[in-house]
C-alpha cells in the first residue's frame, strides 16, 4: 500500500511528539525512516541545514514529485520539514557515531533508498550536522510543504 504524502507527514509528526531523547540525530533519523515508506510520490530531495537566525534552527526537509516525472514541475515539490531549536549556549560536542537507520528501508522505489543512503554519508562528513547531532533539542516543529 503506498501512502500520500500528508500520511507520511502525520506519522512523523506522530513519531516526533514520542521521541526521547529528543536530540538532533534521533529526530533525523525518525525523518529518514518515515521519509523511506512507500509513497505514492517519489522522493525527490532531502536537504539539512540551518536558518539564518543565529543558526539555532536545524532543519530537515524531505520533497516528493509525481512518480512519472523525470524532474519537478515549475510548481513547488510537496513535502515536509522539521525545524528543529537549538539551546542558545551550545554544549560541548559529544562524540556519536552518527545517524543510523533502525530496520530496512519500507519503500518500493530503489531510488529513495538510494537518495537515503547519499544523505547520510553526506550528513557523517559535514562537520556544521556533526557539530549539533548529539544535542537535545528545545523543540520540534513539523510543517507540511
Amino acid at each position: 500500500m503506498l501512502l500520500e504524502v500528508e500520511a507520511l507527514y502525520a506519522l512523523l509528526c506522530d513519531r516526533l511528539a514520542v521521541l526521547e531523547p529528543c536530540a538532533v540525530a534521533a529526530v533525523t533519523r525518525v525523518f529518514l525512516e518515515v521519509s523511506l515508506l512507500p509513497c505514492e510520490e517519489r522522493l525527490w530531495s532531502l536537504e539539512f541545514a540551518f536558518d539564518q537566525d543565529d543558526g539555532r534552527i536545524a532543519r530537515v526537509v524531505a520533497c516528493f514529485v509525481d512518480r512519472l516525472a523525470k524532474r519537478p514541475t515549475e510548481e513547488a515539490p510537496r513535502g515536509y520539514q522539521v525545524d528543529m531549536l537549538l539551546p542558545r549556549v551550545l554544549p560541548p560536542r559529544a562524540p556519536s557515531d552518527g545517524v543510523e537507520l533502525e530496520g530496512e528501508s519500507g519503500g518500493d522505489d530503489v531510488s529513495d533508498g538510494a537518495l537515503v543512503a547519499r544523505f547520510e554519508r553526506a550528513l557523517v562528513v559535514l562537520g556544521a550536522y556533526r557539530s549539533v547531532e548529539t544535542i537535545e533539542l528545545v523543540s520540534v516543529e513539523a510543517h507540511l510543504l
